[in-house]
């Protein structure tokens, strides 16, 4: 009698165990699909705001060398690199260190001019390039979109 007992009790501890662990498992399963989801989500964000400045560059709206910074970093996080685009990458160089904000008011004048001059000369020679790369860029972006 008590074997059984005692054999009752150890399946009825298996079972609950198992049925412990299948639960786990599940909430597991939710989490990394939640991850996916949300990273996806994420994906497509990054891909709106790399189509907005690549659209704002080809338009005018905003400089060349803004974009090239702003596309930059987010093209990193998607596993892209602004160093396939030759043209954007060229312009990247130069301005990636030049002061901003705060930093480029305490600039004296005519440092600032000095800096703006070498800018603006690099947009103006790599321009056409830089657009006809957006559009490669904007491409991309939409096949990579798709796939997500």
């Amino acid at each position: 009698m008590i074997r059984y007992f005692l054999f009752v009790l150890a399946v009825l501890i298996v079972l609950s165990m198992a049925g412990y662990a299948i639960s786990l498992f599940w909430k597991i399963r939710r989490q990394q699909q939640q991850i996916e989801q949300a990273k996806r989500e994420r994906y497509r964000n990054i891909c709106d705001s790399v189509d907005v400045i690549a659209r704002a560059m080809l338009s005018g709206q905003c400089d060349l060398s803004e974009g090239v910074l702003r596309l930059k970093p987010l093209l990193d996080v998607i596993g892209k690199k602004l160093a396939v685009f030759p043209a954007m990458w060229a312009l990247y160089q130069v301005v990636e260190s030049m002061p901003i904000l705060d930093e480029r008011k305490n600039l004296k004048r005519n440092e600032r001019m000095k800096l703006d001059l070498e800018r603006e000369t690099k947009e103006a020679a790599l321009e056409d390039e830089i657009k006809q790369e957006c559009r490669q860029l904007l491409d991309d972006i939409q096949q990579f979109s798709q796939g997500l």
